[in-house]
């Protein structure tokens, strides 16, 4: 399995959301994508971002046929964000930020103040506890997402379409029909709409199944027939991250590795923020070696931060507490696990710096106005 090269700011998804925000006269704080620049260039009346959760240019490809809807008006690639994940990736498109940027770096993070790894979505612990009273990312990593900036700076009415947006809508159709009844309206818009699949279909059933073939066939249907009824409007679709089908190993299995370490790995299974204790990096680095051997690259903090792995700056001005001694990014399947719980959850995952995981597609497709 090749090994990517870290992603480039301007073919990033984080490109395409900052092209948004700069077509509405918004402050950009990173470079745009020159073709989505060239699309807004038309002046749709509406723009809808879409971003269908775990959809990686190899899962469009192996599951839909090249006459199909959505790979007709396939217009290329973009790399996620590293690490490809949700929590940093989707962060990154809402808010044209990288994961450097934001302080999002993935599912857990390790956060300085509390000396402990905080679950970001649910703002837990390790062991499931509530990390604080409040909420640590919304409270203490607080973002703004493209819709709330574009409202606020030329008051075009701007709606986020989810489970938790402005518009809250669940599953694709009633996701899709709100969006419907958006564009019907006079005047301009700008929608972002999240669909949490095929993330969770690909996570319990792998990057072959049926399961995720219906679900895109289905997906595939409903927006031909969503362009269709939404006159004038340029939709701009594509993924936080892709996925790939792992092979699984678990920390616990290994106590001497698990003994060298001062608390669990943090981030992602696949992108692993390592804080070993003073007197074991000896033994750390030997253990490592041979239990994972070359089947992930093991970065020291100065590499991290130097090469600038999670994005460009202007870094958060915690980003350099939050990494730890090592972080080891997967190149292969194998994937390690910190619990045997976390390992039995899932047959396919993303978070590494593989081809299948930070490649997502990028479609466009604009009906006329009528």
């Amino acid at each position: 399995m090749k090994f990517y090269d870290f992603p480039v700011p301007q073919t990033s998804i984080t490109a395409l959301s900052a092209s948004i925000l700069h077509h509405y006269g918004c402050p950009v704080s990173n470079p745009t994508l020159s073709q989505a620049d060239a699309l807004l260039g038309s002046a749709p009346r509406n723009v809808v971002l879409l971003l269908l959760d775990g959809l990686g240019e190899t899962i469009l490809t192996s599951h839909l046929p090249e006459t199909a809807f959505l790979r007709r008006h396939h217009l290329g690639t973009l790399s996620s964000v590293f690490p490809p994940t949700t929590a940093a990736a989707a962060t990154a498109l809402e808010t044209a930020l990288f994961p450097s940027q934001s302080g999002w770096l993935g599912w857990s993070i390790f956060w300085p103040p509390l000396e402990t790894n905080v679950a970001l979505y649910p703002n837990t612990t390790d062991d499931g506890a509530q990390a604080a009273p409040v909420h640590i990312g919304n409270t203490f990593l607080p973002t703004r997402q493209i819709t709330e900036i574009i409202r606020g700076t030329c008051g075009i009415p701007c709606f986020s379409v989810h489970a938790d947006g402005d518009l809250p809508a669940n599953g694709l159709s009633e996701i899709l029909e709100c969006i419907r009844t958006v564009c019907s309206l006079p005047g301009p818009h700008m929608i972002y709409g999240y669909f949490n699949e095929p993330d969770h279909l690909l996570h319990k059933t792998g990057c072959s199944s049926r399961q995720v073939s219906d679900y895109l066939a289905k997906a595939n249907r409903q927006l031909e027939a969503l362009w269709e009824v939404c006159p004038d409007t340029l939709f701009l679709l594509t993924a936080d991250h892709g996925f790939t089908d792992i092979e699984r190993l678990c920390l616990e299995d290994y106590p001497e590795l698990e003994a060298t370490l001062i608390r669990r790995p943090s981030i992602e299974p696949r992108a692993m923020n390592l804080f070993v204790k003073p007197e074991c990096h000896e033994t750390f680095l030997r253990l490592w070696e041979e239990i994972i051997g070359d089947a992930y690259c093991l970065y020291s903090h100065g590499q991290v931060i130097k090469d600038g792995i999670f994005g460009p700056g202007p870094a958060h001005p915690l980003l350099d507490r939050m990494i730890g001694d090592y972080l080891a990014v997967a190149k292969t399947k194998l994937t390690l696990f910190p619990t045997r719980t976390y390992l039995q959850s899932m047959v396919a995952a993303h978070g590494g710096m593989t081809p299948q995981e930070l490649t997502v597609p990028f479609i466009s497709f604009k009906t006329p106005a009528r």
